[in-house]
């Protein structure tokens, strides 16, 4: 459930929180990157908390971030 709070929580806060937030976390991002992010993940749902995050969407995510900050990402939304 923390991801799903962490993920809603992520979505309400505009570009530059974003940005901050994800600094904070030792996370460089782009303000381009962060609307690329948005594309991705704006089909999110529910139901990623049961099946996990399709495979499609992570393979978006590493190739648009890189092996570091995928993974930073990865560690910050617990998974």
């Amino acid at each position: 459930m923390r991801n799903l709070e962490l993920l809603n929580r992520l979505q309400q806060m505009n570009d530059e929180q974003l940005q901050q937030f994800a600094k904070k976390n030792d996370i460089e991002l782009t303000l381009e990157e962060i609307k690329k992010l948005r594309k991705i993940m704006k089909h999110a749902n529910i139901s990623w908390a049961i099946t996990g995050i399709p495979n499609e969407v992570l393979q978006k995510l590493h190739k648009l971030l890189g092996e570091q900050r995928y993974k930073k990402l990865m560690r910050l939304v617990g998974i």
